[in-house]
């Protein structure tokens, strides 16, 4: 990255129209993988890309990936606010180093999130009504609710991606969002409790896609799916979902009656897809092939795959 810079340097000596074409660049990338050893250096060229654009152009896109101890906090605070006051439409950040800076989650503008390893330690307001897609990868929340929050503020999600151990620790059957444009939902999930799922599922009701990894062998004492928790069937199953995949199916008892649960709902479901555990048994994915493969799908076009 280094010698990149130095070849934009070289390069706007000799021509002035590089040099305005580069300070209104709608794209801002900032990786510190590069410059192992070289901390400062890497600050001081990202103080100088934020500092030196021109005043009057938008950036459109904001990525930071931050691996080493380079930036301290406020150095990251005042780049992203730079670029949310020139209204940033998407923001990538991946570092284990800093906290998520709040002033994000007010940006008017914003239509793509991507965090991942962030802390979230502090929330105070959440307001993205142009937010569309949203990820919070291995981030760390230190309490619930801020979770509950951050998700509370984005009344217009279509894609959802979570992976985090607070997800499932909230009760959906009983909150008052929904997530109505909602059509994409991937959940990686470690207390993931199906009944809850189902209460998750009303609330998105014209839910499209849905992906879910279990990073945990459900415990059938713990996780029941009773006939209550079936009684009612989600819009999204009724009318709207076409694709389903469950990732690391472990074959516990409460994990295939999901399944079917699925099947015999989903009136427009296309593809049904299990993917069994890799440390599960030859055997014991034959004997899931068995059970779920001879339930009666009401989709009369949906296609069972195992893999």
């Amino acid at each position: 990255m280094y010698d990149i810079f130095r070849m934009v340097a070289a390069t706007s000596i000799l021509s002035s129209r590089w040099r305005d074409l580069w300070h209104s660049v709608p794209t801002v990338d900032l990786d510190d993988a590069l410059f192992q050893d070289k901390e400062e250096l890497f600050v001081r060229i990202a103080y100088a890309v934020m500092l030196s654009r021109d005043v009057t152009q938008p950036i459109l896109n904001f990525r930071l990936k931050s691996e080493y101890p380079s930036c301290r906090q406020c150095d990251v605070e005042l780049w992203l606010n730079t670029a949310i006051q020139r209204e940033v439409k998407r923001i990538e950040l991946h570092s284990q180093i800093i906290r998520l800076p709040i002033g994000i989650l007010t940006c008017a503008s914003l239509v793509v999130l991507k965090l991942t390893f962030l802390k979230v330690d502090r929330v105070l307001t959440v307001h993205l009504p142009a937010l569309k897609t949203l990820y919070l990868i291995w981030v760390v929340f230190v309490k619930d609710e801020y979770l509950d929050m951050i998700l509370s503020g984005c009344p217009n999600i279509e894609d959802l991606q979570i992976n985090s151990s607070s997800f499932f620790r909230l009760e959906f059957s009983s909150r008052a969002i929904t997530f109505r444009n909602l059509i994409h939902m991937k959940l990686s999930v470690y207390e993931c409790k199906w009944r809850l799922l189902v209460g998750l599922l009303n609330s998105c009701p014209l839910l499209q896609i849905l992906v879910i990894r279990k990073e945990k062998k459900s415990a059938s004492v713990l996780d029941r799916l009773n006939q209550r928790d079936t009684q009612t069937v989600p819009g999204c199953l009724s009318s709207h979902l076409r694709a389903c995949t469950i990732k690391n199916f472990h074959g516990a008892d409460v994990d295939i009656r999901f399944a079917i649960y699925i099947l015999q709902n989903a009136n427009v479901l296309k593809k049904m897809t299990i993917c069994c555990s890799s440390s599960s048994r030859k055997e014991d994915r034959l004997e899931i092939l068995k059970k779920i493969s001879k339930v009666a799908r009401v989709s009369t076009t949906c296609e069972l795959l195992f893999e």
